[in-house]
């Protein structure tokens, strides 16, 4: 996310002491509250999927492509956001979870007072968490379907332009700039622009498979 929003959260959260450190919620019962979207999500492209299937309709098929687009670019916004999360902690972070009624950001890394490794390994994590996932839809869904084929489309194009945001912050960190140096020069238009090339490699890589 661009410097300005994400230090914007920071703040709100360092200004309630008691969630400094601590966590605001339970993170078992994050992981129940994303899994249950994500078995939801999984088991409507699933009815979509079958009902094109069974019925070869041209409306089936249009419902399954747009379901598939949809689950999958939210699947990978919440491997996304977990892998960042995996990497904030494992890498010594200080990183409290968010409410339970917030689905993302489902935590804050206290970039004052966390060691810069947790930091590269926030980053680090969240694109291997969206590509991993992107590698298992086109690994084990057949894309002998259109619905199936835009399932593994979707989530490759999320990956492509959440990638393309935050390989140049990732690399400006490891050459050692700080945290906040190297959100230097994202921007709100900029995020937008890479929302929009995502979703452009996404499609062509959808025409090219159907």
């Amino acid at each position: 996310m661009a410097a300005d929003s994400y230090t914007a959260l920071v703040n709100e959260i360092e200004q309630r002491s008691e969630t400094k450190s601590a966590d605001v919620t339970r993170v078992s019962r994050l992981a129940q509250r994303d899994g249950a979207i994500a078995l939801a999500a999984l088991a409507l492209f699933a009815a979509t999927d079958a009902w094109y299937s069974a019925t070869g309709l041209g409306a089936a098929a249009l419902l399954s492509v747009l379901v598939g687009i949809a689950m999958s670019y939210g699947l990978g916004l919440v491997a996304h956001e977990w892998g960042h999360f995996a990497g904030a902690r494992l890498g010594g972070g200080i990183a409290p979870t968010t409410k339970f009624t917030q689905l993302f950001p489902i935590f804050l890394l206290d970039m004052q007072r966390s060691p810069d490794r947790a930091f590269k390994a926030m980053g680090v994590g969240g694109n291997v968490a969206h590509w991993t996932l992107a590698a298992l839809f086109f690994l084990w869904v057949p894309l002998d379907a259109p619905g199936r084929a835009a399932l593994a489309c979707g989530a490759f194009a999320f990956a492509f332009g959440a990638s393309f945001t935050e390989f140049p912050v990732i690399r400006r960190s490891y050459a050692g700039a700080s945290p906040v140096e190297s959100f230097q020069g994202l921007t709100g238009a900029k995020l937008r622009r890479n929302r929009w090339i995502g979703y452009a490699a996404g499609a062509l890589l959808f025409a090219l498979i159907v």
